[in-house]
């Protein structure tokens, strides 16, 4: 399954792309509010589960209409209204259309065994109005990987099927007599009434899943992998509802089926306490959360009461939240605490492959880099940020640097703007982007000095209890040997600085990166930063 993680992968890029490309066009066709919908005749039949094979190892099918005007789209958009502006104007840009001019979405895979099938799938898009298919097709062109073979095909003016990697046997709509694992579900998608539906025929994605000896992480869910066929149906009216369909072989292996979709209504149920239990402490400081708070509660509700029914050979389990709860902050609420927690992601992955560089050039120096390097008398001319180039993939600029020169001579100054990413904090918009805040603590046995680098056999207070490096209150030019000053004497969480979404973030010299939500005591802080001070850390702060 490693393929299916790899975001590396061309397969998963096409993956990806296709989402994004649903989400500009369908999933997140949210149009401005005062934007009048295009006209359209009175139920317009349903266009597109009809180019579904009946075997399709995935499929789904969006009704960007119904999202579009539904009071969850209206929620949605008025509480973050630029974010949905900017998506329409980048469809329009991209597509030549605006979201509200789509009916709907249908996308499908004909089978998912390898990497390569993933790069194999068709789109059907239903417009209100003509199209332009030069546009569409050159807007897609953009997204997906450039070895994509695309082609448009267009059954009339307002549909379009776009096909990757398929033949045009593809862009024939299926023979209405057709009959496989999904044929209910596509005809669930053709009546209209839903606004998702999407299904899988289990035999057709990776044996691996499938086999005696899957996975660890899928061996609980072997009975819904081994069914064939999994169907999951939203709908929209006086509830917000999810229904799961598991076909399945025999009426013994359904009721295995419903087991795995009691584990999962177990696991989602413990996903959201946690959450909602974060969120709890967080309401307090920020009132915006309020909204989310309420949202993931009665999604606990609807999941304590989800109904599991099965008859036969089909296992149905339902579940129901009131559709008139506060979608839209809650989603504007739930976007920017993603934002956050990608920002903070990134940074600690920075901090994490400054580690690494760390330790590479302990490999082959035999010490971690002094925090400078010095002229003949000592004093510092260029930070130790310079001398782990090498170690970041930036051998080249490391070479460009006179290393007896200081940081800020006319030659060396002139790379400031060269800084490379892995100093930068995400979404720090206050520092320039020549300057970084991620530093290190030196002096009075702090784990770095000017001079000289320490060996790992000198921090016996131990790697694990000794910071490297921190994100720091005050920037400064990435070149320049300008490091935080270590005084036991003195309040040094004063000098710690956060992240977007208020966390302090330390690496240690054992390579871990932690997060505090706040500074940790001031005791407890020296004996982090000494290196072999032998205090005993009894309270690690609040990570």
């Amino acid at each position: 399954m490693r393929w299916l993680s790899s975001r590396k992968s061309p397969a998963v890029r096409a993956f990806l792309y296709l989402g994004l490309a649903a989400a500009g066009l369908g999933v997140v066709a949210l149009a401005p509010a005062d934007r009048a919908a295009t006209a359209q005749p009175a139920n317009p039949p349903v266009v597109g589960p009809e180019y579904v094979p009946a075997d399709a190892a995935v499929f789904y099918h969006v009704d960007a209409a119904k999202l579009w005007g539904g009071p969850l789209g209206k929620a949605v958009r008025a509480a973050d209204p630029k974010t949905f502006d900017g998506l329409t104007t980048q469809a329009k840009s991209l597509f030549g259309v605006t979201p509200d001019a789509l009916r709907s979405v249908t996308a499908f895979w004909p089978k998912l065994k390898g990497p390569q099938d993933s790069e194999a799938f068709g789109v059907v898009l239903a417009f209100n109005a003509a199209y332009d298919k030069d546009k569409l097709k050159a807007g897609f062109g953009t997204l997906l990987p450039a070895e994509a073979k695309v082609t448009i095909h267009a059954p009339s003016d307002r549909v379009a099927v776009l096909l990757v990697g398929l033949d045009g046997g593809y862009a024939t709509p299926r023979p209405a007599d057709q009959t496989g694992p999904l044929t209910g579900a596509i005809r669930e998608a053709a009546s209209g009434k839903h606004l998702v539906v999407a299904g899988t025929t289990t035999a057709n994605l990776p044996d691996v899943i499938r086999s005696d000896d899957p996975p660890p992480d899928i061996r609980p869910f072997l009975p819904l992998f081994r069914a064939e066929s999994v169907v999951g149906i939203v709908d929209l009216d006086k509830d917000l509802s999810v229904e799961v369909r598991v076909r399945a072989a025999t009426p013994p292996k359904a009721v295995e089926a419903e087991k795995a979709l009691g584990l999962i209504r177990n696991l989602l149920q413990e996903g959201l306490t946690r959450g909602t239990k974060e969120l709890g402490k967080d309401n307090e400081k920020d009132p915006a959360l309020k909204d989310l708070f309420v949202l993931l509660k009665d999604a606990q509700t609807g999941l304590k009461d989800a109904r599991f029914t099965t008859d036969g050979t089909e296992t149905r389990a339902r579940v129901a939240i009131p559709a008139d709860l506060p979608f839209g902050p809650a989603v504007a609420a739930a976007v920017a605490k993603a934002r956050e927690a990608a920002v903070r992601a990134q940074s600690a992955n920075n901090l994490k492959q400054i580690g690494i560089a760390m330790h590479a050039y302990h490999d082959v120096n035999g010490t971690f880099p002094p925090a400078a390097v010095v002229d003949k008398t000592g004093k510092p001319m260029l930070s130790w940020r310079v001398l782990i180039l090498p170690y970041v993939e930036q051998d080249a600029l490391y070479k460009q640097f006179k290393l007896d020169e200081p940081w800020d001579s006319d030659h060396n100054k002139k790379l400031l703007d060269k800084m490379p990413g892995v100093y930068a904090i995400p979404g720090d918009t206050k520092t320039k982007p020549t300057e970084t805040r991620y530093r290190v603590f030196v002096g009075n046995g702090a784990g770095f000095d000017y001079l000289k680098g320490p060996k790992l056999t000198e921090i016996t207070d131990g790697t694990s209890n000794t910071i490297m490096a921190v994100t720091a209150a005050e920037a400064v030019p990435w070149t320049k040997p300008d490091e935080l000053a270590f005084d036991p004497d003195k309040d040094m969480t004063k000098l710690l600085g956060t992240v977007h979404g208020g966390r302090i973030q330390a690496a240690f010299f054992d390579g871990s990166v932690r997060s505090f939500a706040k500074p940790p005591a001031r005791k407890t802080l020296n004996a982090y930063i000494t290196r072999a001070g032998g205090e005993v850390i009894e309270d690690p702060g609040d990570e």
